[in-house]
């Protein structure tokens, strides 16, 4: 007996990128699919905008460059 996966792929739209930082927006149909699909509401970001820093580890680590 096979579950059914209810593995999806982050679905958003890039708002703004500088190439350091970058906006992104989940819609409100992207969320309703990913609830539809049977995904955790835990698991998933709500529809709106977040603001993310991109890499940063080499910043935050610089003996590892």
């Amino acid at each position: 007996m096979s579950e059914q996966s209810t593995d999806r792929p982050l679905v958003f739209s890039v708002v703004e990128d500088d190439g350091e930082n970058v906006t992104i927006e989940i819609s409100e149909e992207d969320y309703q699919r990913d609830l539809a699909a049977g995904i955790d509401e835990d698991a998933i970001l709500k529809p709106g905008r977040y603001k993310m820093k991109r890499g940063g580890f080499l910043a935050r680590h610089p003996e590892l460059a």
